[in-house]
């Protein structure tokens, strides 16, 4: 991707060696949801309804891309009930049931969401950066129109290691805070997760 100053010369051999291992543009479930069918699926894995044939086929091909294995960053929102939780000394461990797109490179992360259909903040809530180290599960969705993502996979336990809330314009309400989350693999024993957006228990 290039949507901002583009990538220096060793963030672009990193993206040029993503591309050259991936085997995402073999498969054409992988392919519509880089190109645009990442909403679509996410909605539908979110609303826990059996999966139709698209989203099937999709998972079904999602276990078939390569891994990848290093740190990738996301931006999205969560409710304000969300951010509760993440606060929560008692919440540690989330999970999200779609699959979340995320980028090596921070940069694309930032100008993917802010191009995104949902780049509008929706009422009350907040703007969510996520961070997922190497520990946490990802798959390589790399392809030559959208170089450097992958997704981490749905249901995956994350154990959340940092939070900071940046405040903007004077104000820590919705749509005026940043929220940074670092999260790590979480162990399976830990119990059942809450919601990465909304809070509730899974």
């Amino acid at each position: 991707m290039n949507l901002f100053r583009g990538p220096g010369p060793l963030d672009q051999r990193r993206l040029d060696d993503l591309i050259r291992r991936s085997n995402a543009e073999r498969y054409p479930a992988i392919t519509d949801f880089v190109d645009d069918g990442h909403r679509r699926i996410g909605a539908a894995l979110r609303s826990v309804a059996p999966p139709d044939a698209t989203v099937q086929r999709f998972l079904d091909e999602l276990r078939l891309m390569e891994d990848y294995v290093g740190t990738s960053y996301r931006v999205s929102q969560i409710t304000s009930s969300g951010l509760a939780a993440l606060q929560s000394p008692l919440r540690r461990h989330f999970a999200d049931r779609g699959a979340q797109c995320a980028f090596v490179l921070p940069g694309d992360a930032a100008a993917w969401a802010a191009h995104a259909a949902e780049a509008r903040l929706r009422e009350g809530a907040y703007r969510l950066f996520s961070i997922f180290d190497e520990s946490v599960p990802q798959k390589n969705l790399s392809t030559a129109h959208c170089a450097g993502q992958v997704a981490v996979p749905p249901a995956t336990p994350l154990r959340l290691k940092t939070l900071r809330i940046v405040a903007g314009e004077g104000s820590r309400g919705p749509g005026k805070a940043r929220v940074i989350a670092h999260f790590a693999l979480a162990d399976q024993a830990c119990g059942a997760p809450c919601d990465l957006y909304s809070g509730t228990p899974h």
